[in-house]
């Protein structure tokens, strides 16, 4: 199975055309260094051999790590709807069948921003249920009253779950809070008893994903 492929780019600030290669997939086992050049973003990248601008470039992208059992897939910029979000799990279902085992059960993940891809990555690292952190950030967000902007999963220590908050498109944290396992483990409770679908297929769980869960 292929993982890289070449393509030819106009830069962004110049216009010039570029050929560059670009990775489809990772298998996080087989490359691990790949991994932290995704955290770095220094993966995908146009570097143009005219002016040396450079601008990361979002295709389709595949992040396996077969060992933790987890498998998420990024569709950068997908105008999804019912149709069309049946049709993509449909497809992964079919492409993936003969590659990921039971073992990634609720560990198989559609995200549509770069982002969101390296969230999942953090959440499964820690060994923690991406739904229920979901849930976690809905509750935190609703208590502290940060409607604005967005929250990301920073990491788990000490009993308690660290978030970053930005600002609507800004890049950097405008600040941080944390949930305490306690409040995860409320909250694990109620999404396993209202979440009754098949761990087997692809999903999206965000923060609808969490509104339909603890709101409803």
């Amino acid at each position: 199975m292929l993982q890289q492929i070449i393509k030819k780019i106009n830069c962004p600030n110049c216009s010039v055309e570029n050929e560059v290669i670009l990775w489809e997939k990772v298998n996080v086992d087989m490359n691990p260094d790949l991994k932290e050049k995704l955290f770095t973003e220094k993966i995908n990248n146009l570097v143009c051999n005219k002016c040396g601008f450079v601008s990361r470039i979002d295709i389709p992208f595949y992040y396996n790590d077969a060992k933790a059992k987890f498998f998420i897939y990024l569709v950068p910029e997908f105008p999804i709807d019912k149709k069309e979000e049946d049709l993509l799990l449909a497809n992964l279902r079919s492409q993936t069948l003969n590659i990921l085992d039971s073992g990634y059960n609720n560990r198989k993940r559609i995200v549509f921003e770069y982002y969101n891809m390296l969230e999942k990555i953090l959440i499964f690292d820690a060994k923690l249920d991406d739904r229920v952190v979901e849930g976690c950030k809905i509750l935190a967000r609703t208590q502290l009253k940060l409607m604005e902007g967005r929250a990301a999963f920073h990491k788990f220590e000490n009993d308690e779950l660290a978030f970053n908050f930005f600002e609507k498109e800004e890049k950097e944290a405008a600040k941080s809070f944390s949930v305490p396992k306690a409040m995860y483990d409320e909250i694990a409770e109620i999404i396993n008893k209202k979440d009754l679908e098949s761990g087997d297929n692809f999903r999206i769980v965000d923060v609808k994903y969490a509104v339909r869960m603890l709101m409803n």
